[in-house]
């Protein structure tokens, strides 16, 4: 909770304050499938991520009016090194992918450019928003 949630909290806090005094601004955090999806053993994940989400969705509510746009990306599943200690056999990748309805893990740029888009390119009227990039898992529960 301290890395996922209350970081991020600080985050908002100090930074939103510096935008607030821009009179604009724009903030993405970084949530998880887990925020949104009863995923087995991730109670603490979906604890912080959950919280991240309605800090996000609350931000946004405060801030709109004053020229600030918050929003977040929530991951499933990506090939990195976090990524590679859960799927450290071919037997629970294929597990884990079955999951997915998609059938594929995410690769790191397709994140990065999803934040690259809600900083620069997003509609100014996208806020309060999480954008699942998890291969439809948040909205396809099958």
């Amino acid at each position: 909770i301290q890395t996922n949630l209350t970081s991020a909290f600080i985050a908002l806090k100090t930074t939103g304050k510096a935008m607030l005094k821009l009179g604009s601004g724009r903030m993405v955090f970084t949530s998880s499938v887990a925020g949104s999806y009863g995923l087995t053993n991730h109670e603490a994940i979906a604890a912080a991520k959950g919280g991240l989400e309605a800090m996000v969705r609350a931000a946004a509510s405060t801030y709109a009016g004053r020229g600030l746009r918050v929003n977040a990306v929530a991951p499933g599943l990506t090939e990195t090194r976090l990524g590679a200690t859960v799927l450290r056999s071919e037997a629970i990748r294929e597990a884990s992918v079955g999951m997915i309805p998609l059938k594929r893990i995410n690769e790191p740029e397709e994140i990065a450019q999803s934040i690259h888009w809600l900083l620069t390119s997003a509609p100014d009227n996208m806020t309060g928003q999480i954008l699942h990039l998890d291969g439809g898992m948040s909205a396809l529960r099958g």
